[in-house]
């Protein structure tokens, strides 16, 4: 009891007085003073023992009580469509149209999260923004009557989802500022757009911490979300989209810098005799730099709501059946495309105008 606790803290406080010496010639080396002190405690405990003979109940050993258990974390104020945090409780994790994204909490007050974007596409589905909140703040103070969407100042990325024809789309687009980093394994893929310019309007170190935090959000999507990464440079580095014999067709452009464009064709529904040629591929070539700049062809750069696969097995059925005889030469189908492109080949572009450059089977 209280006499046990005198006595242990008595010992504690003589081997913490300067005056102890292990090697002292009083009994064991225990110094006068603590020697008085034990013996005073025990005293009080046999006279403590006396008062209270036969009404005391047994001794009982009372464990130490365990650490309280911490109280919950407050619930965070949810952001579209939920949050909850994370593991080590030093991050949120937030799902924006089930799409899974862990912001470390240090950062929501530097951060505007934008949820509310206007879908670009019935392909493209923009999922969230982020934005440099001191820039916005900054601006908005100084150039009050402008309007936010106007100047995109402070913005800092966008995460998008993209469908199999958005996804088509973009392998045919301009690549500029984007990077496709992910699929889900349903024919949906995800894409990081970020600025190619400047938008900071409020230097801070606020603005590379986050700059730094958005480059690393691919991978963090991917882990969150159990994504497949996806890397697209192995389509576009190789030398065809599709399989079966290749026909390059050349087109020459006289005196310009872009002298030469090469359309690569194939069959991508059926090979052989009876097969629909399509432009898979269009190299832009700049003969006196030694530069080729090559873009992918998909349907969905021409305007056309389907996807490749189902594009091809449509206009193939539709050959079958006679229709459109000119896509089952090479020539035909170069014809056709640079119709659909007449800004580049003109209007009355003719089967004529393009040189068998090479036929590969």
């Amino acid at each position: 009891g209280s006499a046990s606790l005198f006595v242990t803290e008595s010992l504690l406080v003589c081997r913490g007085d300067p005056l102890y010496n292990i090697n002292s010639k009083y009994d064991g080396g225990l110094p006068m003073k603590c020697r008085i002190a034990i013996w005073l405690a025990l005293c009080v405990l046999l006279l403590a023992g006396c008062a209270k003979e036969n009404t005391d109940p047994p001794a009982v050993t009372v464990e130490p009580a365990p650490a309280a258990e911490p109280a919950p974390a407050k619930q965070e104020a949810a952001t579209p469509d939920a949050a909850k945090p994370d593991a080590d409780e030093s991050a949120l994790i937030s799902a924006f149209h089930d799409v899974k994204i862990s912001i470390p909490k240090e950062y929501l007050e530097l951060l505007r999260i934008e949820t509310e974007l206007e879908t670009w596409s019935a392909h493209w589905t923009p999922l969230v923004s982020f934005f440099h909140k001191a820039s916005m703040e900054a601006y908005a103070r100084d150039y009050p009557d402008e309007a936010f969407d106007e100047s995109g100042v402070g913005w800092l990325a966008t995460v998008l989802q993209l469908d199999r024809i958005g996804f088509e789309d973009w392998l045919s687009g301009e690549k500029s500022g984007t990077t496709l980093f992910a699929t889900d394994g349903a024919d949906r893929y995800y894409l990081l757009m970020q600025p190619t310019d400047v938008r900071v309007y409020q230097p801070d170190a606020a603005w590379e911490v986050l700059t730094s935090w958005v480059y690393g959000l691919p991978e963090e999507i991917i882990a969150q979300n159990g994504f497949t990464a996806y890397d697209a440079h192995e389509l576009f580095d190789a030398d065809y989209t599709y399989g079966g014999e290749h026909v390059e067709l050349g087109y020459r452009f006289p005196g310009e810098p872009m002298d030469l464009v090469l359309l690569a064709l194939s069959q991508p529904a059926k090979q052989g005799e009876g097969g629909v040629w399509c432009v898979e591929r269009v190299r832009y070539v700049y003969s006196d730099y030694d530069f080729t700049d090559t873009h992918l062809v998909f349907p969905a750069a021409l305007g056309i709501e389907e996807t490749a696969a189902d594009y091809y097995a449509r206009l193939q059925g539709e050959c079958d059946a006679l229709e459109h005889p000119e896509l089952l030469t090479p020539r035909g189908a170069a014809v056709s495309y640079a119709r659909s492109a007449a800004w580049l080949f003109g209007e009355d572009v003719s089967s004529t105008d393009f040189e068998l450059v090479e036929s590969l089977g």
